[in-house]
């Protein structure tokens, strides 16, 4: 679809002062919480600086309160001893405030779609069955 002249792809980005494009989302991934937009890629650039996390997803869990909770799908590395949620939703509070999980799932491995990438699909299925 063109508007104003433009493809609307549901891309979301940013512009610095010279004017340079920087993809920061995808609209349909938007986590919006207590009125705010919460960039899930953020979530995840975040958790991945933990030196034990290998991979991060996060997604809108839906709350009649806040409108979405964020919650994060992570993978380890094989440290002992392994970090717990707790201190991983601090690691990433102390990083982005508000804008960290909480709720975190550890799991052995994320799900990856046809081309190698984190089935978002997946992971939103299994937040939405564990919702329910």
């Amino acid at each position: 679809m063109i508007v104003d002249g433009w493809l609307a792809t549901g891309d979301r980005m940013s512009t610095n002062g010279d004017g340079v494009l920087t993809f920061v989302g995808r609209t349909k991934q938007i986590i919006v919480h207590d009125g705010s937009n919460i960039c899930p890629q953020e979530v995840e650039d975040a958790l991945q600086e933990h030196p034990d996390v290998s991979g991060a997803v996060a997604v809108g869990i839906h709350d009649l309160v806040h409108g979405e909770n964020v919650r994060a799908y992570v993978t380890l590395l094989p440290n002992d001893p392994a970090p717990t949620e707790s201190e991983l939703i601090t690691f990433a509070r102390d990083r982005i405030g508000y804008k960290a999980p909480t709720s975190i799932v550890v799991l052995d491995q994320l799900p990856l779609n046809a081309t190698g990438k984190v089935n978002r699909v997946a992971i939103r299925a299994m937040a939405n069955q564990a919702a329910s």
